[in-house]
């Protein structure tokens, strides 16, 4: 008899394994489209220097815990590199934000991985491409939350930082936003409605399309955003994180003028 209860205990937590990881199991994944994904780390990423003087490389395997919410736990290193560069890489995970594991559609609790390289030769070459070493920081200090504020929750706004060439952020906008050859073929308009993150270091990060537009409209959006930078939000006198919704406008019958930011928003996640 015991054998038996032992035998249909083990058949239930083989039956629960299978539940989970086969058909219907959707693993947890970032907010932001996989391929803004590297976008991020390239632009976020900062090679520790004492790591660069001694040369070290590699790949910090990061390992989780995630609830129904999509916060995250138990965040550790599976694989490490040295110290230093484990604790930057950690450092840079945890500004990710996460959808959680789902089983036909609902959220459940999950597990995950994720990994970040370390490459001295890649890297010099992306610094040369980005412009710096070290994100320039255009307010301190810097919150150590990670916190997420809506604008109206700030003591002072996220403040866009743009040529002096250009007479202001819609103009810069204007100047740069291109309708897609695709869009214009097909006579597309409509609306790209973006949301992100504007971390205290003024890089925007988490690019969510809350509603997309396609011919290369959606695309587009998410170019402009990744070439702006920001003073960051200001809270208690510290640079914080900040959730910013910008739509843009997309319409062949306009004049590229007309081409606009029509609205803001600060609608928290």
């Amino acid at each position: 008899m015991y054998y038996l209860k032992s035998l249909f205990g083990l058949v239930i937590i083989l039956l629960s394994f299978t539940m989970i990881n086969g058909q219907g199991y959707e693993a947890p994944r970032t907010r932001m489209p996989n391929n803004i994904v590297k976008q991020f780390i390239n632009a976020h990423i900062e090679y520790p220097k004492s790591a660069f003087e001694n040369r070290e490389e590699g790949v910090v395997f990061i390992a989780f815990n995630i609830d129904k919410d999509g916060r995250t736990s138990n965040v550790h290193v599976e694989k490490s590199v040295s110290q230093v560069i484990d604790s930057a890489a950690i450092h840079l995970f945890n500004l990710i934000l996460w959808e959680p594991a789902k089983y036909y559609g609902k959220a459940v609790k999950g597990e995950s991985s994720f990994k970040i390289r370390y490459n001295i030769k890649r890297y010099q070459s992306l610094a040369k491409k980005r412009g710096y070493n070290e994100i320039p920081l255009p307010f301190e200090p810097l919150s150590q939350s990670l916190g997420i504020y809506t604008v109206k929750k700030l003591d002072l706004a996220p403040e866009a930082v743009v040529d002096t060439s250009y007479n202001s952020t819609q103009d810069f906008i204007i100047q740069n936003l291109v309708l897609p050859d695709a869009a214009l073929k097909l006579n597309l308009t409509g609306y790209v409605k973006l949301r992100f993150i504007i971390e205290a270091n003024g890089l925007p990060s988490n690019i969510m399309v809350i509603e997309p537009l396609g011919g290369g409209c959606t695309e587009e959006a998410i170019r402009i955003v990744q070439l702006i930078k920001w003073i960051p939000g200001i809270k208690n006198n510290e640079a914080v994180r900040t959730c910013y919704n910008l739509s843009f406008k997309f319409d062949p019958a306009d004049e590229i003028k007309s081409k606009h930011i029509p609205n803001q928003s600060n609608t928290g996640i």
